[in-house]
C-alpha cells in the first residue's frame, strides 16, 4: 500500500515537471523538444513502474513468509499445548487411579477392623469371667469333696465344719483378689439408698429409718456397688 502511494506521488511529480519543461521552452521548436521530453518522462515512468512491481513482489514475498512463519508458529504452539494437555491428563488419570486404589484399600482395612472389633467384643462378653471362673473351680472341687466326706461320716461334725470354713475363706480370698468386698454390717445405721435395699419396715427398738435387720449382704466391685444389701428398716417402737 505504501509503494502504491509513493508511485502515485512520483507520477504527479513527473507530470508537473513535464508541464514546467513545456512552458519554459522559448527558442526550440515544439516538434523537436516534445519527443525528447516524452522519452525522458516515459523512461522515468517505466523505471518507477518496474520499481513498484519489484517492491510489490518483495512485499508479497515478505507477507507470505510472515504468514507461513506465523502458521508454523501457531502449529507448533498448538502441538505443544496438545502435548502438555496429554501429559496433564495422563498425570491426573494416574493420580486418580492411585487415590481410588488407596480408598479401596482403606475401606477394606476399615471393614476388617470393624469385623475384628465385633469379634473381640463378642469373645470378651462370652469369656470375660473366664479367669474368675477358673479360680472358682477349686471351690467346687472342695465342696464336692466335703459332701462326700459328710455322707460317709456322720459323727465328725467338727471336722466337717472346719472343712466348710476353709472352703469359705478360700472363696472370699478369690473374690477379694478380683476386687469384690462385702458391704460392712449396716445394722443400727441409717438407711442409705445408695447401698441398701429395703424389703420391709417393722417396729423395733431402733430409731425409725434405721436398719434393724440384715437379710442378705451386699458387695462392692471396687468402688461400685455390685449388689445392694437387703435389709429391714425400723418403724420405731
Amino acid at each position: 500500500m505504501k509503494w502504491k502511494q509513493c508511485f502515485i506521488r512520483q507520477l504527479r511529480v513527473l507530470r508537473l515537471n513535464r508541464y514546467s519543461l513545456t512552458d519554459s521552452c522559448d527558442t526550440m521548436s515544439e516538434q523537436d523538444n516534445k519527443p525528447k521530453q516524452r522519452r525522458n518522462v516515459g523512461d522515468k515512468m517505466k523505471d518507477l513502474y518496474n520499481t513498484y512491481v519489484r517492491n510489490e513482489e518483495m512485499a508479497e514475498h515478505e507477507t507470505s513468509k510472515t504468514e507461513q512463519s506465523a502458521s508454523d508458529t501457531t502449529e507448533q504452539e498448538v502441538a505443544m499445548a496438545e502435548n502438555v494437555a496429554d501429559d496433564t491428563v495422563a498425570r491426573l488419570t494416574k493420580e486418580r487411579d492411585e487415590l481410588r486404589e488407596q480408598l479401596v484399600r482403606q475401606v477394606a482395612e476399615l471393614d476388617n477392623y470393624r469385623r475384628r472389633s465385633l469379634k473381640e467384643k463378642e469373645e470378651l462378653r462370652e469369656y470375660a469371667n473366664q479367669h474368675l471362673l477358673l479360680k472358682m473351680l477349686p471351690i467346687i472341687d472342695d465342696l464336692h469333696a466335703a459332701l462326700e466326706v459328710a455322707t460317709k461320716s456322720t459323727h465328725d461334725a467338727a471336722g466337717f465344719q472346719k472343712g466348710v470354713e476353709m472352703i469359705y475363706h478360700k472363696a472370699v480370698k478369690i473374690f477379694e483378689d478380683a476386687g469384690v468386698r462385702v458391704i460392712e454390717d449396716s445394722i443400727g445405721q441409717p438407711f442409705n439408698v445408695e447401698v441398701h435395699e429395703a424389703l420391709a419396715q417393722l417396729p423395733s427398738e431402733m430409731p425409725e429409718g434405721h436398719v434393724s435387720q440384715l437379710v442378705q449382704r451386699g458387695y462392692y466391685l471396687r468402688d461400685k456397688v455390685l449388689r445392694h444389701a437387703k435389709v429391714i428398716t425400723s418403724a420405731g417402737s
